[in-house]
């Protein structure tokens, strides 16, 4: 009995690191999956904003052709499918989840510089003006793919879709400056200007309006 006892003295240094070392691994394990978790967490809403973003994009359009031809009709006398109120409603609801695909986008992180702001900022600006559109009872005033407006948002809409895939977010103060009303003097920028103002393609692609 003593020597087994003494056997067990002499091993307890060996199994005492060997228990260390399990626990280290342990956390060390628990940690990187900890990490990893996070990161996954952070890529699925990365990707559904990027979904949502691409979605907004497409209704944008949509109900920018559907409002082109209840102009088109109006003014051919004609009926019209959808209503002027449906259509507000449709391009209000729409700007609504962009604002709150913003808010997802901005939440939590602190790594956005002015430019980007900048660019979700005017992006912003430039979206608004289909619902303003459709309450002044007019249509959008892109009857040509060369109007500098046009322009403008075909190429910060690939801008926006590419911050949004890398994960670059802000923290609140960013969105407070995003939503400013100090980008709505963009929109007329754009028209005294010229494509001057258009901001310039940065290694993305334009997105091709689908007819």
């Amino acid at each position: 009995m003593t020597e087994v006892l003494h056997l067990l003295v002499g091993e307890l240094p060996q199994l005492a690191n060997v228990a260390f070392g399990l626990l280290l691994t342990w956390f060390i394990g628990q940690r990187v999956l900890f990490k990893w978790n996070m990161r996954q967490k952070e890529r699925e809403i990365e990707l559904a904003t990027a979904r949502d973003f691409h979605a907004l994009y497409g209704e944008f359009f949509a109900t920018w052709k559907l409002w082109d031809s209840h102009c088109k009709d109006r003014a051919a006398g004609r009926d019209s499918e959808l209503s002027r109120s449906d259509l507000l409603d449709r391009a209000s609801s729409t700007e609504g989840r962009l604002e709150s695909m913003l808010v997802r986008f901005t939440s939590g992180h602190d790594d956005l510089d002015p430019s980007k702001i900048e660019v979700l900022g005017r992006f912003r600006a430039l979206f608004q003006l289909l619902r303003e559109s459709i309450r002044a009872n007019e249509p959008l005033p892109w009857s040509y793919s060369g109007h500098p407006q046009y322009v403008a948002f075909k190429t910060l809409a690939p801008q926006v879709a590419s911050m949004i895939v890398q994960g670059s977010v802000t923290n609140p103060k960013a969105l407070l400056e995003i939503t400013d009303n100090k980008w709505e003097s963009y929109t007329v920028e754009l028209i005294q200007g010229g494509t001057s103002l258009a901001p310039k393609l940065q290694n993305v692609q334009v997105l091709k309006e689908t007819n």
